[in-house]
C-alpha cells in the first residue's frame, strides 16, 4: 500500500490556518486548541495507516 502523506498532515495544516485565523481576533485559547487538536488528529491517523501498512 502506498504511504499517502498528504493524509496524515491535512488536519495540522488545517489546525494552523484556524490558529492564524484565532490570533488575529485575540482569541488565543482557541488558537492553542486548534494547533493541539490538528497534531492529535495527525498522530492518530499516522498510527492507523502504519498500523494498517504492518499487516
Amino acid at each position: 500500500m502506498k504511504k499517502n502523506s498528504m493524509t496524515t498532515g491535512f488536519p495540522l495544516v488545517i489546525g494552523t490556518v484556524i490558529a492564524v485565523a484565532s490570533i488575529t481576533q485575540d482569541n488565543y485559547g482557541g488558537a492553542v486548541f486548534a494547533v493541539v487538536a490538528g497534531a492529535v488528529i495527525s498522530l492518530v491517523l499516522h498510527v492507523r495507516i502504519r498500523r494498517s501498512q504492518d499487516r
